[in-house]
């Protein structure tokens, strides 16, 4: 990264990408006073104060676990603590780690009851939760490791989409104990590191390149008698190529969380997509400046914390955004 390209977004950007840009990009081990100066900056944030505005006195935020009531502006919980931690906030920040805790007693799961949720499986939204705030030692988020890596089990080991999948009616339906690996599921192995050894990498190394082969996968679904259930962002989209606008939101996520796994290295088949993404940016003096339609990012920031900026109604704020989360995925790309 080019050193005009961190003066100008640790100048410039919004301070949870000013502070995040020094401590993950830059490596940088900040004093206390330096930290907790960013730290009272960030909470001045006025869509930081109205996420705040939306937690109970319990930590919960607002009244469902997954998705927010109809026509709500209220995000529901999981999107709150996510957005925390993307903000770069931590457990010694009381607000999130009462959000947190209300996850361990009776109750946490509002609205994720019945059949469908069983199935969906919605235990894995809270150890994805636990595994990006470092809190990896609860049983819970074991079992969730485990099924994380068997999820990816199941691409390595298959010969080729119909192992996983078939057609049913006009779309596709897993096959019994057969799944793609999720958003939620990359999280966990993303964040965690017990999983990590030579068997474990060369596996996912594996069905990454199943994986590159395959994509666009077309949707798929867990079927439960006659019902399909969605199961929570299977990675289907075409990631096999370069970033564009129609894929941008989820390649974002595919790229910064797969980075993390150590899974687009020089050995990676989707490395080639990283130099095209760097090409771009030397291009561009360092910085992303494609204007994409900010409704996917503003949408989803409730559930994946891409917009740091208060919003983008000026286009520079959209480039501090954009640049930054660029330069996070090379930083975390293992040559």
């Amino acid at each position: 990264m080019k050193p005009e390209i961190v003066d100008y977004l640790i100048t410039n950007a919004c301070p949870s990408i000013s502070m995040r840009t020094q401590e993950e990009i830059l490596k940088k081990q900040m004093n206390i006073e330096d930290k907790q100066n960013y730290i009272s900056k960030i909470l001045l944030s006025e869509k930081l104060n109205l996420v705040l505005s939306w937690q109970n006195p319990d930590g919960y935020f607002g009244e469902r676990l997954h998705t927010p009531p109809s026509n709500s502006k209220v995000w529901a919980h999981e999107g709150c603590v996510r957005y925390l931690l993307e903000m770069g906030l931590n457990l010694d920040y009381e607000p999130l780690k009462k959000s947190l805790d209300v996850m361990l007693i009776d109750g946490w799961n509002k609205e994720c009851q019945g059949i469908a949720a069983d199935v969906f499986g919605y235990g894995m939204i809270r150890a994805s939760l636990f595994a990006q705030a470092g809190l990896h030692t609860y049983d819970f988020v074991q079992e969730w490791i485990d099924t994380a890596l068997y999820s990816f089990k199941c691409v390595a080991e298959a010969k080729d989409y119909s192992e996983i999948a078939v057609p049913y009616r006009d779309k596709y339906a897993f096959l019994p104990d057969r799944f793609l690996p999720n958003i939620y599921l990359l999280r966990i192995l993303a964040f965690t590191y017990s999983w990590r050894n030579t068997e474990n990498v060369e596996m996912l190394a594996k069905a990454y390149q199943k994986l590159y082969d395959w994509l666009p996968l077309p949707p798929t679904y867990i079927k439960v008698k006659s019902q399909l259930v969605a199961p929570a962002g299977n990675i289907t989209g075409a990631f096999n190529q370069d970033i564009n606008e129609s894929v941008s939101v989820w390649w974002f996520f595919f790229y910064e969380l797969s980075a993390r796994l150590g899974m687009m290295g020089k050995n990676s088949p989707f490395y080639p997509h990283i130099l095209a993404l760097n090409k771009y940016l030397e291009g561009n003096e360092g910085l992303f400046i494609d204007k994409y339609n900010k409704r996917g990012y503003d949408v989803w920031s409730g559930y994946s914390g891409l917009m740091l900026e208060e919003n983008w109604t000026k286009r520079k704020y959209r480039v501090y955004d954009l640049t930054f989360r660029s330069h996070l995925i090379n930083s975390l790309v293992k040559q």
